[in-house]
């Protein structure tokens, strides 16, 4: 999304006042940082496919319950190919991205948090209908 940072946010409102608008919707979409990590850091994929693989919610033949999964037994179902991980979905890579995150992108919300009604959270925690049911509705108010 964007803006990612205050200065970002203020270049914004300054771009939209030479044409007399303004930023009327900050969409929050809230996860925890712990249900981000299981999420992110789950994720598999075949590399020569694009089919995807999770740990815990879309798991391969490959591995057995219980097991931590691994590059010996995180196989494509239809290959048997040995599945990865993108470099950016490990914990480590999660953590700086967090760090960041709530370092810099966070902070907008306090920035607009003077304006009226703009911002409006979502719990993203909660199954994918909802959440879309809870953006259109922030969209409608909007």
């Amino acid at each position: 999304g964007f803006p990612r940072t205050v200065e970002q946010a203020k270049m914004l409102d300054e771009m939209l006042t030479g044409t007399s608008d303004k930023v009327g919707l900050v969409l929050a979409l809230e996860v925890p940082d712990e249900v981000l990590t299981e999420r992110i850091c789950g994720r598999w994929v075949h590399k020569a496919s694009g089919r995807s693989y999770h740990a815990a919610f879309a798991k391969p033949k490959s591995l057995p319950d219980g097991a931590a999964p691994s590059v010996e037994n995180m196989l494509d179902d239809e290959t048997g190919e040995p599945l990865m991980q993108r470099a950016d979905d490990t914990e480590e890579a999660l953590t700086k991205r967090l760090e960041g995150y709530h370092a810099q992108t966070v902070p907008i919300l306090e920035h607009y948090s003077g304006v009226e009604g703009v911002i409006k959270r979502v719990d993203a925690n909660v199954p994918q209908e909802q959440v879309w049911g809870s953006i259109e509705k922030a969209l409608e108010l909007a």
